[in-house]
């Protein structure tokens, strides 16, 4: 059964992890499970993301957003 297509681009990306650490993000449900937890965490609205995109990409991200300890 293929897979459904997912609602924006997929780009692949390392993440550093132990052998431990991989097998408990698998356990966890890998990759879907934090997909919907970055979803539910989420401090801005989708509207942000989608202005930011257009604006500079990703690397805008990093220089607009503040390092939490600032924002809370």
């Amino acid at each position: 059964m293929p897979r459904p297509k997912p609602p924006e681009p997929l780009i692949g990306r390392q993440v550093r992890m132990s052998d431990r650490q991989w097998i408990i993000f698998n356990h966890l449900g890998g990759a879907e499970w934090l997909r919907k937890l970055l979803d539910k965490k989420d401090p801005f609205p989708k509207k942000y993301y989608d202005a930011v995109l257009k604006t500079g990409g990703p690397n805008a991200v990093r220089k607009q957003t503040p390092p939490i300890q600032e924002r809370i």
